[in-house]
């Protein structure tokens, strides 16, 4: 029995779900050896592959897509027309290993690729693959496939889409994504599972009436029914169509693929745990592009100079931040006008730099006077790269702070001297006990008044928006918050980053301890009733609950041990019993 749906051609299941070997395939082929590579060619005539290494060779007609430490990624256009180059390096030992025994990451491309194109399902078609070997161990492998024309990403279609001006748009976004997860409901329900199924890994025709599956060194062919790789496939694609997709967009199409692909008595399960799914890969993609900050990729360089080990951006030379490091050691000597703090531990200055997008730069400097912890610094992390972490990390959650440049490490025999922190001077901007002392403190008018209310409202949003992406910041004072005004909203921008932790849950007591921190910290232009209707709005509720008022309690009385900016004038029972009953009148 034959069918076809949604550009894919099957001939039975049993059939899509044997793997046949490439070279049963009718097809001519050729076998080619050069600089060390040995290469298959098949799909385009041998002379058309020489010119297209040649030209390669010699720089030309090609255009460099990606290019990170282990893989690389070339776009080849010739009057034949267009392919892609994917080259991958053995990134340590473990692979080196692991290719005595196994396939290469392109030999696998490869032969999924031909799989799918024997069964009809679309894809870009490989042309040839080569592997360069020393002693049988894998040193650099690639594969070459035929550019699809007239498609996009997926990701890039829905972006479109989400920018057009046309009046229909919603109704082609729905169609777009109801065709998607039929598609990939024929796919899983025949067995055939990406693992890595993302949007920038699906393509769209011009007319979104077809789709084609690239990258495909982890798709599986089962044997057997399965849901769990099924679940894999669907949260790591929701994770990727977050930003242009609304929550009742993506609900809808889990409901969708349930409906395609679960029966009645297991879709319960199949919900609790495609969510929990979507969560924890959230949590790995977050960690991963992360940790990138620490690794020579696309955006990142890390490099030795002199005695330091420096992590930074790649817009960046290290000439430059090493001169910039220099002007904070002269600044802290010769001219104090540049200094913002100075202690035994951290000592911050506001440097001129020249570079394109920034002219004047942060450095926070932290020493370790202890011997203890430049011994513990050397097997841990130091508070600067914590903190460098850190601002990656809340840059990932679309959280404001000032964009950290460059991270300079200095160690003399395992232990660690001192650290730089390079960071984007938002010095212009006031911090939040500031900004409420200018624009609060006098003229209580209407307009003033109103404006201040507004201001506790974003300021209660930010702070539960940090909880409710479990962000614990465990210093959070006013004078820790930069705030941007805009026309009618404000942007906070948090500092002193070297104590911040991701994805935990957030305690009562950590919610309390933030909130006596951010009470203590403010003015007393912010009052009673503003402090309630912040705590309000922070938590969601119109009216305070028993629970409500003894927390409320509790933040009072760490607030006045705290000692602080704010100091209520009356005890605190009195204090939390009258702010409580001002409100419920």
């Amino acid at each position: 029995m034959r069918y076809l749906k949604n550009g894919i051609h099957f001939t039975s299941r049993k059939c899509i779900c044997k793997e046949v070997p490439i070279n049963s395939a009718k097809m001519d082929s050729n076998n080619y050896i050069r600089n060390d590579i040995h290469w298959l060619v098949r799909g385009i005539p041998l002379h058309i592959f020489k010119e297209m290494l040649d030209d390669v060779d010699e720089g030309k007609n090609y255009e460099l897509l990606r290019n990170e430490r282990f893989k690389k990624l070339l776009k080849y256009t010739s009057s034949q027309g267009s392919f892609f180059i994917k080259h991958y390096s053995v990134k340590n030992m473990r692979d080196i290993f692991k290719s005595l025994f196994s396939p290469s990451k392109a030999q696998r491309e490869w032969e999924r690729g031909r799989l799918l194109l024997k069964n009809q399902v679309l894809t870009a078609e490989p042309v040839a693959v080569g592997e360069k070997r020393c002693f049988k161990t894998l040193k650099d492998c690639y594969i070459i496939s035929q550019a699809i024309p007239n498609s996009k990403s997926l990701k890039e279609r829905l972006i479109d889409i989400q920018q057009s001006t046309t009046e229909h748009k919603h109704t082609q976004k729905s169609i777009l994504l109801k065709n998607l997860i039929s598609y990939i409901g024929t796919l899983h329900n025949n067995n055939i599972f990406h693992g890595e199924l993302h949007a920038e890994n699906i393509l769209v025709s011009q007319n979104d009436s077809l789709f084609y599956l690239i990258d495909l060194a982890r798709l599986k062919c089962k044997s057997t029914a399965s849901l769990t790789p099924g679940i894999k496939d669907i949260a790591r694609l929701v994770c990727s169509i977050r930003d242009v997709c609304t929550d009742g967009e993506i609900t809808e199409l889990i409901n969708q693929y349930a409906h395609h692909t679960v029966i009645d008595k297991n879709r319960e399960v199949f919900y609790k745990a495609v969510f929990a799914k979507i969560y924890k890969t959230q949590c790995r993609l977050w960690n991963g592009r992360v940790r990138r900050c620490l690794k020579n990729n696309n955006k990142f360089t890390v490099t030795v100079h002199n005695s330091f080990t420096i992590y930074m951006r790649n817009e960046w030379n290290v000439i430059e931040l090493s001169d910039a490091i220099d002007k904070h050691l002269l600044s802290l000597k010769e001219h104090p006008d540049n200094v913002i703090k100075v202690s035994s531990r951290v000592c911050i200055t506001r440097i001129p730099v020249s570079n394109k997008t920034v002219k004047s730069a942060c450095i926070k400097e932290h020493q370790y006077p202890s011997l203890i912890k430049k011994i513990l610094y050397h097997f841990f992390h130091s508070p600067a790269k914590k903190s460098w972490l850190a601002a990656h990390g809340l840059t990932e959650l679309n959280f404001s702070t000032p964009k950290p440049i460059a991270l300079f490490e200095e160690k003399k025999f395992g232990r660690l001297r001192r650290s730089f922190l390079v960071m984007e001077d938002v010095s212009a901007y006031l911090t939040c006990d500031r900004y409420v002392n200018e624009k609060f403190r006098n003229s209580p008018d209407v307009v003033t008044v109103r404006k201040k209310r507004m201001f506790i409202s974003c300021l209660a949003k930010s702070f539960r928006q940090l909880h409710t992406s479990g962000i614990y910041h465990s210093d959070l004072k006013a004078n820790n918050i930069m705030v941007v005004e805009l026309p009618d909203t404000w942007n906070f921008s948090y500092l002193d980053l070297d104590r911040v932790y991701f994805y935990k849950k957030i305690t009562d007591k950590q919610k309390i301890k933030n909130l006596s921190q951010i009470n203590a910290s403010l003015p007393h232009c912010i009052t009673y009733t503003d402090r309630l209707r912040f705590y309000q709005i922070y938590a969601g509720i119109k009216k305070l609950n028993g629970r409500d008022k003894q927390i409320l309690k509790e933040i009072i009385s760490i607030s006045i041990r705290r000692n602080h900016v704010w100091m209520p004038g009356v005890p605190i029972i009195q204090a939390s019993s009258s702010t409580v009953g001002a409100r419920e009148k």
